[in-house]
């Protein structure tokens, strides 16, 4: 399987079709991820193909579970500490690369005093897999930002914050009130 989404991946990073597919997304935006203040797009996204129902987060296809959505990310992530995802994800570098940092598993039990993290390079081409669950931050961005093809299924909890060993709600994290 690991064959197939590098090659996949390989395929979609051609400048020709990388084009065509951040193009193509452009016409159906979703929303961007502004910075704290509001005056910048942290990240641009737009919908390639939408399965899931945003209120209910239950999919509208039940031949299809995911959701595939084209993102520019246009800097590192503001914030010290990882995060997660509510679902697993698969992402795609089309255009520009990207450092990401990601915590290593090491065999350490859950709250450890110690979390060990590890430094990835992203490049047109590549493909990562991220689970629920799995903590990561984008460290780098190349200039201009990088695109993304991002792949993600079925709902699976909520998303959140590593801080010493715990997962912190994002909404608390971020100091957002509902």
């Amino acid at each position: 399987m690991n064959l197939f989404w590098r090659l996949l991946a390989k395929l979609l990073a051609r400048p020709a079709i990388a084009a065509w597919l951040i193009t193509r997304a452009k016409r159906t935006p979703y929303l961007h991820i502004r910075s704290a203040d509001g005056r910048e797009v942290y990240m641009g996204r737009w919908w390639l193909f939408n399965a899931y129902d945003r209120e209910t987060h239950l999919g509208r296809f039940r031949w299809c579970p995911w959701s595939i959505r084209v993102h520019h990310i246009m800097r590192p992530d503001a914030d010290r500490d990882l995060h997660d995802h509510p679902w697993n994800a698969r992402t795609v570098i089309l255009r520009g690369w990207y450092t990401e940092q990601r915590l290593l598993d090491v065999g350490l039990p859950p709250g450890a005093a110690m979390e060990l993290t590890g430094y990835i390079d992203r490049m047109p081409g590549d493909t990562a897999r991220l689970k629920h669950g799995e903590y990561h931050r984008i460290d780098e961005v190349s200039p201009g930002g990088v695109y993304t093809l991002f792949i993600s299924g079925p709902y699976q909890g909520t998303w959140g914050f590593l801080v010493r060993g715990v997962k912190v709600a994002w909404r608390e994290y971020t100091g957002e009130k509902l």
